[in-house]
């Protein structure tokens, strides 16, 4: 190499100068001879000339594949804005358009916002033509964060296996989350503060590393660092290419997310040694239900889960360690996040606090909540759905990327590539749907469920046109049952063992939109907690 610019740049520099300094030129014009020069000079000129070369196929490349801005293909209104977020443009639109679609544009994506009166139609519509991991791999850019690429056998494994799996496993789960919140939040009796978002990061991100990794990883200091930085090493990404033009963002992402790939692979490499003990023990049973059974003190069986689901050969390690790595990934967000909202609700209301430990007291046997999918806490349900409603993880619902031409029963033929979705907002904070829809009513859907017939309906896993938060139909969220499960743990182990209150007392809740249509909580939030639970910590 520093031959090369010997003999090409600095050895033909000093020649031209030596040769030209007859002529007494100006710097100016003896560096342009020198760029003549260096430009068709046999090794740079090759190099130059394949650069160009290269940088126009690409150009072609990008013109023809490259990503579509939906806004100028669509006859649609469109409402733009320069912030990285939506949330002001579609209530804009709403008012205009309340009947029909119309696309939205922030610095990062377009939508097509459709109204709520489609619902049972999108629903409806089948994976292969639009799908909600299409929409979750384009805006979470999943071909390097593994977003939006879920196996259908995960999705089953989610759906049914850990569904299923609950009650047995209930007894274990408490046990982790015990475990959580001391590592946490501790047992001092003193009110001491802590951040909320991180708390709940925290919390969530080492309950679910238990339960999708086992116990003795999801501990471990590595791989909850892992785990939980990797929405924050995407999100980094996801910010350096928004400032890039768009035809030079396919280039800089492999750079960007170089540290998200990194971080995957460490997780990997922690994965692979459980993974093959556990698949060990699959492949040598003599019942193969046996290793799928759930146990006191045992971790959840979660890798056989998945190994009953793949054909033979299609479990690898690799494969597997990709599973639990999304499970993980995609799970902490949402369930951290929904945590906050509900404790931050829980703290700014003692009498709501008081009625929720009676109800949890009343259910508890031993002290233990019972091996159920714990339905029999029917206020606390009814709580953590309006929290739900009020205080969401996305201002969309139904969020599909379109996989095949679709047109619905209103608006044009939509391209493939379109995003498309409906305000979750407008439907959970309707006059029409709820009285004082602005209002946080805890037995809201407690009081619904009262009226005879209604004992089954307005759950908070339940999904449908008045619930949008889970999506409906064969593609709603499939882990929200244990999500829900998780949560109301979590809330009854506040409960009994905690005293919570907000620093400074009762504010609005600032949650921060992104540009993907989810919410991000306020991270300048602090909670004051007070343990006055058994065993607590030395002073």
């Amino acid at each position: 190499m520093l031959s090369t610019i010997q003999s090409n740049i600095i050895e033909p520099y000093m020649v031209l100068r030596q040769t030209l300094g007859p002529l007494k030129l100006s710097r100016w014009q003896l560096t342009k001879i020198m760029a003549k020069a260096m430009l068709f000079g046999s090794v740079l000129r090759s190099i130059f000339v394949a650069s160009v070369i290269a940088f126009a196929i690409y150009l072609l490349w990008y013109s023809v594949f490259g990503e579509k801005h939906t806004e100028k293909i669509l006859d649609l209104p469109v409402f733009k804005t320069n912030a990285s977020h939506c949330d002001d443009i579609i209530k804009e639109g709403q008012k205009k358009y309340p009947n029909d679609p119309f696309v939205v544009v922030n610095k990062r994506f377009s939508f097509v916002v459709y109204p709520a009166t489609v619902w049972d139609e999108l629903k409806r519509i089948p994976e292969h033509t639009a799908s909600v991991a299409g929409y979750m791999h384009h805006c979470n850019s999943g071909d390097w964060s593994l977003v939006g690429n879920e196996t259908q056998e995960l999705w089953k494994t989610m759906n049914v296996d850990l569904t299923r799996a609950l009650p047995a496993h209930l007894g274990n789960l408490q046990e982790d989350i015990a475990l959580a919140f001391d590592t946490v939040v501790g047992r001092s009796t003193k009110p001491h503060e802590k951040w909320h978002m991180f708390t709940t990061v925290g919390l969530m991100g080492r309950l679910n590393a238990t339960s999708f990794a086992g116990r003795d990883l999801g501990f471990k200091a590595a791989w909850y660092w892992s785990v939980t930085l990797a929405p924050v090493f995407a999100h980094f990404a996801n910010t350096l290419l928004k400032m890039l033009p768009d035809f030079l963002k396919p280039l800089a992402r492999p750079i960007f997310y170089a540290p998200v790939l990194l971080d995957h692979q460490f997780m990997r490499q922690m994965l692979y040694p459980i993974i093959d003990k556990n698949t060990k023990e699959f492949r040598e049973a003599k019942d193969p239900k046996e290793p799928m059974a759930p146990k006191p003190g045992k971790n959840l069986p979660f890798t056989a889960f998945l190994l009953a689901r793949y054909k033979d050969g299609a479990a690898t390690p690799h494969q597997l360690s990709t599973d639990i790595i999304q499970a993980s990934y995609t799970s902490i967000p949402s369930t951290s996040t929904s945590l906050y909202h509900a404790l931050w609700n829980l703290a700014q209301r003692p009498e709501a606090q008081e009625i929720l430990r009676k109800e949890v007291e009343e259910v508890m046997v031993d002290g233990k909540l019972p091996s159920t999918h714990l339905q029999e806490l029917k206020r606390m349900d009814s709580f953590l759905r309006e929290s739900l409603r009020l205080h969401p993880i996305t201002h969309f619902a139904l969020q599909r990327r379109v996989n095949k031409p679709l047109k619905l029963s209103i608006g044009p033929e939509l391209p493939v590539g379109t995003l498309i979705v409906l305000d979750a907002q407008a439907i959970n904070r309707s006059p029409e749907l709820y009285d004082n829809p602005n209002e946080f009513d805890m037995d809201r859907f407690w009081r619904l469920r009262q009226i005879p017939g209604n004992d089954g309906k307005y759950h908070a896993v339940t999904a449908n046109a008045t619930a949008p938060i889970w999506g409906d139909g064969a593609q709603a969220c499939p882990g929200r049952y244990y999500g829900v499960c998780v949560l109301k743990i979590s809330l009854a182990h506040v409960l009994m063992n905690y005293d919570i209150e907000l620093k400074g007392g009762p504010r609005p809740l600032k949650p921060i939109p992104v540009p993907n249509g989810t919410f991000g909580p306020d991270p300048s939030v602090k909670m004051i907690w007070k343990y006055k639970g058994k065993n607590p910590s030395p002073a």
